[in-house]
């Protein structure tokens, strides 16, 4: 039997959309984090901003994937990744530091990257999805769909675990994740705590489509994926990125299952 296609209620850019304005920055100082989202771009010939804070950038550019931290900074990007116009990708940014080789993109869940040094972040701004304010003509024209923040830099494998899935919102490390998938009005909902509510700007319009993300998860993905499996690895590598020591850190509540 062939397998039903899922759909659901998708936010559609044009050439007069505005994106999405949502305030205070998505990122930390530190500048560790994981940018994530589902892009399907109807056009593959000119910059496309995804994710904009402050002047971060991360963005599609004739047919590859593009991270730049400030607009004099050199950008990283994709290799011959040949994004087609039309097609459903994940894409993720994830930065761990700012030596060669520790900010990371990823395409599908599979790295692709030109490893290109990044500057030291030193401050973020305003966040803004589909658009870069300062460049009124890089707005996304396409579909979007759950655009998320982390605090950390994910692995490969934690990018793969659940990017197939909408999220619950309650994930450890995660700060902002707008499904956009509300259907009508313009108000744009964050799953997570923060509550940092976008707003549309312009003209995007709600649209049904065939989405590549499974809306429900059986009792067994929905043990090991929404619950928070990889609590106690989480609060170590972030214990150690900080050099804290336990009596310093915070503990966050961790789950194993036998």
């Amino acid at each position: 039997m062939k397998k039903e296609a899922i759909k659901s209620k998708v936010l559609v850019f044009d050439t007069n959309s505005q994106g999405i304005a949502v305030g205070s920055s998505a990122l930390r100082p530190q500048g560790r984090f994981t940018i994530e989202a589902w892009v399907c771009p109807a056009t593959d010939a000119e910059k496309q901003v995804i994710f904009a804070d402050g002047e971060t950038q991360f963005y599609l550019e004739a047919g590859e994937l593009k991270f730049q931290l400030t607009p004099e900074a050199e950008a990283i990007s994709s290799v011959a990744a040949g994004l087609v116009a039309g097609n459903w990708y994940h894409v993720a940014v994830a930065r761990g530091g700012s030596r060669p080789g520790d900010t990371k993109l990823y395409i599908n869940g599979v790295e692709n990257d030109n490893k290109t040094a990044i500057t030291p972040v030193i401050s973020f701004g305003n966040t803004y999805l589909g658009r870069y304010p300062e460049v009124p003509d890089s707005g996304f024209h396409g579909k979007l769909l759950e655009v998320r923040v982390w605090r950390f830099a994910r692995s490969p494998a934690e990018i793969q675990a659940n990017m197939t899935y909408f999220l619950t919102g309650r994930e450890l490390g995660l700060v902002r994740c707008w499904t956009l998938n509300e259907g009508f009005g313009t108000a744009i909902g964050d799953k997570t705590t923060n509550r940092a509510t976008g707003t549309v700007l312009g003209n995007a319009t709600w649209e049904e489509s065939e989405i590549p993300i499974k809306t429900n998860l059986n009792a067994q993905e929905r043990l090991t994926r929404s619950t928070g499996l990889e609590d106690y690895a989480y609060w170590y590598k972030e214990m150690a990125k900080q050099q804290k020591t336990e009596a310093d850190s915070i503990f966050w509540r961790g789950r194993i299952w036998v």
